[in-house]
């Protein structure tokens, strides 16, 4: 009777053994990956009509520029058979409208059931959906805003450019680091914030990094609206504080007027530093003509694409500009465009045949997006998230897997230096460059610093 037990019990053993080998089951794709048809689906709602349409269009485009390359020219993503797949981008048009960008993107999440969304666009849809976002888990790859809401957010959120508050941190460190490492060497700090997003972020930025440098005594601070009209309280008091640098964090609208304050309150022998999104020829060169920039006030802006102003191969942001406007080019040709040519495009008569005379690939021109800014955005954030593919190859798509493949290592961002996820690190790039904008360049920047570690210039202020 006891051997029959034992027996009994043996065989009871190997069938829960069995029946657990057989429960298992093979791990699988995630939603918008579809591994008979070999596509992966992404998407993102980027306003293609409308007053934004001159944003969102060029950006999209160099989205699908970049997929179709990384597809056709780089491989693209292979899974364990070796089956390559392809990109399927979806877009609906929300008019920069931040209820129209909720509705799509829970549609593309809940009914298209894309993998991943590329290029979040914009600062209403963005802030309209980062908690739905974060909660469904699905992973979002560069949020094209700098909007406060996309700083320290899940691991599934992983963001690109620089966000307000990173900024904040760098244009302080920017202020008080010594001028051998590009910085302002400043020893009374003021700082001009609006009450609008922009300022708030950038704000919270330069409180951060005050107390990461112990630096909060040699900051004064004053604050107001983004429309306001009169600044001349706020800049007579940073005045009267004897401040050396003065930060200006705001948009541009408010930038100009506040740039502007420092001519009538007679505010000399100061530097004016502000955010990136106002480094742009046409206000900067306004400002030359109103005298807020001048031989005693100079104004410094950041910047983190930087592609170099000549053909220098020794240059990384040169070597990446090029390799950006051979995806376009070829993707134009790809598309029967017409492209842009000495005859038809006065720019690529000026520039064009000097930068890429000696390539084969432009032979008949390049594509009509060589020089636009947002192409250059949407090209950015389609090579990320495609860099983080090529980190898959051979594996199971699934979004965690894929969340810590973009964790890795640092990711490389064309025309800048690097953005790194490690550890749940998510604060966009906190690396940047600093342009210059004087009365002998007519408000034409001229790089002051190359693109910088925000850890660099603390190293240098701590000694």
């Amino acid at each position: 009777m006891k051997k029959m037990t034992i027996i009994i019990a043996i065989a009871l053993v190997l069938c829960l053994v069995i029946g657990c080998v057989a429960c298992e089951k093979p791990e699988t794709a995630a939603q918008g990956v579809d591994t008979v048809n070999h596509v992966i689906k992404v998407g993102n709602t980027a306003p293609t009509t409308g007053a934004f349409a001159g944003v969102g269009v060029p950006f999209n485009y160099a989205q699908e520029a970049y997929f179709w390359y990384f597809t056709e020219h780089l491989g693209g993503y292979k899974d364990a058979d070796g089956n390559k797949y392809t990109i399927e981008f979806l877009n609906y048009d929300d008019g920069f409208d931040g209820v129209q960008g909720s509705t799509y993107t829970t549609k593309l999440v809940e009914d298209d059931k894309v993998f991943a969304l590329v290029g979040h666009f914009g600062t209403n849809t963005v802030g309209a959906t980062m908690d739905y976002v974060e909660y469904k888990g699905i992973p979002m790859v560069y949020g094209v805003t700098g909007a406060s809401c996309l700083y320290n957010t899940e691991r599934n959120v992983m963001t690109v450019q620089p966000i307000y508050d990173t900024e904040g941190q760098s244009m302080l460190a920017t202020a008080f680091a010594p001028e051998a490492v590009g910085g302002l060497a400043g020893t009374k700090v003021g700082v001009i914030s609006t009450t609008d997003e922009a300022g708030i972020g950038m704000l919270n930025g330069i409180k951060i990094e005050a107390a990461k440098l112990g630096k909060e005594a040699n900051i004064v601070y004053q604050t107001g609206a983004a429309d306001a009209t009169d600044w001349a309280a706020q800049v007579n008091a940073l005045k009267t504080a004897a401040c050396d640098v003065v930060i200006i964090a705001a948009n541009q609208a408010p930038f100009i007027a506040i740039a502007n304050t420092f001519v009538t309150v007679g505010y000399e022998n100061v530097d004016l530093l502000t955010s990136y999104v106002s480094a742009n020829v046409t206000a900067m060169s306004g400002l030359v003509g109103t005298g807020a920039i001048s031989a005693t006030r100079e104004v410094y802006a950041g910047a983190w694409l930087v592609t170099g102003s000549m053909p220098d191969k020794e240059f990384k942001g040169w070597n990446d500009f090029v390799e950006f406007v051979k995806v376009m080019t070829l993707y134009a040709k790809h598309k029967g465009e017409t492209l842009a040519t000495a005859e038809n495009d006065a720019n690529y008569a000026a520039l064009g045949t000097m930068y890429f005379g000696d390539q084969e690939w432009a032979a008949d021109g390049v594509g009509s997006n060589w020089l636009n800014s947002y192409a250059m955005a949407g090209y950015v954030s389609a090579n990320v998230f495609c860099q983080g593919l090529a980190r898959m190859e051979g594996k199971v798509l699934t979004w965690d897997a894929f969340i810590n493949a973009m964790e890795e290592a640092p990711m490389n961002v064309p025309m800048g230096l690097s953005v790194d996820y490690a550890d749940g690190n998510r604060i966009g790039i906190d690396a940047l460059a600093v342009n210059k904008y004087t009365v002998a360049n007519f408000g034409v920047g001229e790089v002051y610093r190359p693109i910088t570690l925000l850890g660099t210039l603390e190293d240098a202020i701590n000694g």
